[in-house]
């Protein structure tokens, strides 16, 4: 994929942003909506406030720059997904070469390529180091070939702090193993759904290096927003999970609780425990005053 070198080269030299004609600061919040119309083809340069969201880019037409920045005072690590349609996107990660022999007012910087895609990438994850304490990453784009409708862009992220250089992972994406009854408890009440329901098919999506489970809901106990869907046909609730390819994630029967967290566009799952294995869980906890929040 081509790289715009004429304009990308004045840009990576020049201290100032603003010397670059179509270099411009856009979008200062979580989540961000982009749309280029008919600009000429130039840079935007993004620099999210927040440890989690989404860039949305329609009618991408030159390059973003996005700076990852987070306000912890241990070092963090990136990670993201980026999502295409209708067109191909190269991810590169960009260093800034500090130097002595620099001119003054310019400084160089390099790209190395971390990934290109016309559909969606695999999660990727990037640490900091005291040498480049903001993870920099450069997305530009490439037309393809008897491709119609909208073309647009989606750049996932979302920043985790790194303590004792061990990040703390949920269990099914550390061990693959079952939650114990400490951790079903705190992902029925920290989670970002929990919900019950049954799996419908399970398929597994080896580019991206996760399984995907279909589930049909039957009762929602809590959701921050709505992310599971009615279809029309027969008004059913459903939605897809996802969970680390390598856990081996197989279709059973049965009633599940369902609890996760929405991660880079996907819900990811915690812990799927049946619901009868809940109810017992529940019920102990209740007995002995472990339960950590309110039942609904």
């Amino acid at each position: 994929m081509a790289v715009p070198r004429g304009l990308l080269m004045l840009c990576l030299l020049a201290i100032s942003y603003d010397i670059c004609q179509g270099f411009e600061q856009v979008c200062h919040q979580c989540d961000c909506f982009v749309s280029e119309g008919y600009k000429e083809r130039g840079v935007r340069n993004i620099k999210p406030p927040c440890n989690e969201g989404s860039i949305r880019w329609r009618n991408p037409n030159g390059g973003l720059r996005v700076q990852l920045q987070s306000g912890y005072t241990s070092n963090f690590r990136a990670c993201f997904a980026v999502e295409a349609t209708n067109i191909a996107v190269k991810i590169s990660q960009e260093f800034v070469i500090a130097s002595g022999k620099q001119i003054s007012g310019q400084r160089s910087s390099y790209l190395h390529a971390v990934a290109i895609t016309a559909n969606r990438t695999k999660e990727i994850c990037i640490p900091s180091s005291s040498s480049y304490p903001s993870v920099l990453l450069y997305l530009e784009t490439e037309r393809l070939p008897h491709q119609s409708g909208v073309q647009k862009v989606t750049f996932h992220y979302v920043i985790e702090a790194i303590r004792s250089n061990t990040l703390l992972f949920n269990p099914m994406e550390e061990e693959c193993r079952p939650c114990d009854r400490r951790e079903l408890v705190q992902a029925y009440c920290a989670s970002d759904f929990v919900v019950t329901g049954k799996m419908t098919s399970v398929t597994h999506l080896d580019d991206i290096e996760r399984s995907k489970m279909d589930v049909e809901v039957s009762r929602v106990i809590r959701q921050k927003g709505q992310l599971f869907t009615y279809f029309r046909d027969d008004q059913s609730l459903r939605g897809s999970l996802v969970a680390p390819r390598h856990c081996g994630i197989q279709y059973g029967k049965g009633d599940f609780l369902f609890t996760g967290h929405l991660r880079l566009g996907h819900l990811t799952i915690s812990c799927s425990p049946y619901l009868s294995e809940w109810k017992e869980v529940l019920m102990a906890a209740l007995a002995d005053g472990t339960m950590e929040c309110e039942v609904d």
